[in-house]
């Protein structure tokens, strides 16, 4: 009994080190009555917002998917992918079961962006799709000073992308960008940046402590783990708008200036 409380121990250990969770959910702003957007920076005009709302509901009417645009004075200490995605959850960006919610994050005095992607867009909006749009349509602008034109354009491209994924027409002018890229990358995946030696110690490492788990506690310990991971908070907006209840994120891509 003793020799298996001590594998537990070690497990959960290496687990944590493996899979750090939240050990705090970030403070964030609540969702406006408008629901789509919430312009803490002062950075957009009110043309801008309207067009983000009205846009926004209608693509909610055509596709049940959801974008939401939020500027930021600061991050609270947090990086802009937990931020996000914490926004992403709390708020109920997208339909619940189909998870289909974006969110177009700026915080323009950390000089910091984050887009995140519910799994349901996923596919029409891989990693490095989303930070290309960033590349070519929002950070020229941003290293301007010129936000609103910068999330305009991000935000006319992410609605032309959710609309051709469900094949319907938005009547929304395209993006402009100030040049075409020719290939970005995403740039955040953080494990594919490790070193190939890390990433094969990782994956041993796993796999025997996979083993351990099965040999000696029946798969309960991974079991809890993977049971931890998946579970998000889910919420919904106020007001005349609200969250269709997506509850994670399925990628997206960060960018600074």
């Amino acid at each position: 009994m003793k020799r298996k409380l001590r594998l537990a121990g070690l497990i959960l250990f290496f687990l944590t080190l493996a899979f750090p969770l939240q050990a705090a959910t970030p403070s964030i702003p609540q969702p406006t009555r408008d629901f789509f957007v919430l312009d803490e920076a002062d950075v957009l005009d009110s043309s801008t917002e309207r067009i983000i709302i009205q846009s926004s509901a209608d693509l909610e009417r055509k596709t049940k998917a959801q974008i939401v645009v939020v500027t930021v004075n600061d991050l609270k200490g947090y990086g802009s992918e937990e931020y996000a995605l914490a926004i992403l959850r709390e708020w109920g960006i997208g339909d619940e079961k189909l998870n289909n919610g974006l969110l177009i994050l700026v915080s323009p005095t950390e000089g910091e962006a984050r887009i995140e992607v519910g799994y349901g867009l996923e596919g029409a909006l891989p990693d490095a799709k989303t930070g290309r749009i960033q590349d070519e349509y929002m950070i020229p602008y941003f290293q301007e000073g010129d936000y609103n034109q910068g999330i305009l354009n991000g935000y006319r491209a992410f609605v032309q992308e959710v609309a051709k994924e469900y094949q319907v027409v938005m009547d929304i002018d395209s993006p402009q960008a100030l040049y075409t890229s020719s290939d970005y990358g995403d740039g955040t995946n953080t494990f594919a940046s490790l070193p190939l030696g890390v990433k094969i110690l990782a994956f041993f490492g796993i796999v025997f402590l996979f083993y351990i788990d099965h040999r000696y506690f029946n798969g309960f310990i991974f079991g809890m783990i993977i049971g931890m991971l998946m579970r998000g908070g889910r919420g919904g907006g106020g007001g005349g708008f609200g969250g269709g209840g997506g509850s994670g994120g399925g990628g997206g891509s960060t960018r600074r200036w």
